[in-house]
């Protein structure tokens, strides 16, 4: 079930003056040429504000919400509220990531929103789903803690898979969520120098295997971070490896504490 605290991401109340209403009008018009539908099912959308997921979507979607797992972001059993570990930090300990939030499991229909961002340029979904991140980032106080949260960095791609898909869409993630919690987006810091083979078709140990060393750190950019902590993003977290990887070539650069955050928790 969709959370209350999500339904204004979702549904934002009508903006009065004249430059909202010659927006309004523009969306209108727009409408008439590409009707809207949903990312996830294709099903048509009614003219409102979010053109992105409809609302039978968004209620279908698995929701991480107050019974969570601060370490690893993933979902807890309903009434245990807060939890400083969990089963899916047993089997893959998130050893150099000290707090992680996520939205919802990665299962359909937010499946198929991820994966239409991803290799279908279905980029009209980084604003919701940035401001559902921003939401979830302020009400599990991910930004809180002894070192102030400085900067967002993106889980990078490598040079030849940016080329092929002309984005990264972690980067167009950060950069919106940047704007909406006031955070600079450091894209230098960290490099992804290989190309590795698709993590989805690997197990664990040969997921941690896939990722080694392909990551590296600019140390002037990590330095500028020493005495702070990092929020790493990327769409999607499924044992870790990929998350864990970066915090650690973050952490032996140098920057202080890495914290993360992704829409998806697998």
């Amino acid at each position: 079930m969709l959370p209350e605290s999500y339904r204004e991401c979702l549904e934002p109340p009508a903006t009065a003056g004249l430059r909202a209403g010659l927006a309004h009008a523009a969306e209108a018009a727009a409408a008439l040429v590409y009707p809207p539908h949903c990312l996830a099912c294709g099903l048509p959308l009614p003219p409102m504000p979010n053109r992105v997921l409809c609302g039978g979507c968004a209620e279908r979607i698995e929701w991480v919400g107050a019974d969570r797992c601060t370490r690893c972001g993933d979902r807890v059993g309903e009434g245990r509220g807060s939890v400083d570990g969990c089963p899916s930090c047993a089997a893959h300990p998130p050893v150099y990531v000290t707090q992680s939030a996520t939205l919802a499991r990665y299962a359909e229909p937010l499946r198929a929103l991820i994966l239409g961002l991803k290799f279908g340029a279905g980029l009209q979904a980084v604003p919701l789903l940035a401001a559902l991140l921003a939401r979830r980032v302020r009400d599990t106080r991910l930004l809180e803690g002894a070192r102030p949260l400085a900067a967002i960095v993106p889980v990078p791609l490598a040079r030849k898979d940016f080329r092929a898909r002309g984005f990264n869409q972690a980067e167009e993630l950060a950069r919106d969520l940047g704007r909406r919690l006031s955070l600079p987006v450091e894209t230098r810091m960290l490099r992804k120098v290989r190309a590795t083979s698709p993590q989805a078709t690997l197990d664990a140990d040969a997921r941690r295997e896939n990722l080694r060393g392909a990551f590296e750190a600019a140390p002037r950019e990590a330095a500028r971070y020493m005495p702070s902590a990092v929020l790493l993003l990327d769409d999607v977290i499924t044992t870790g490896s990929t998350i864990g990887e970066c915090a650690r070539t973050l952490r032996q650069a140098g920057v202080a504490e890495v914290r993360a955050a992704a829409v998806a928790r697998g």
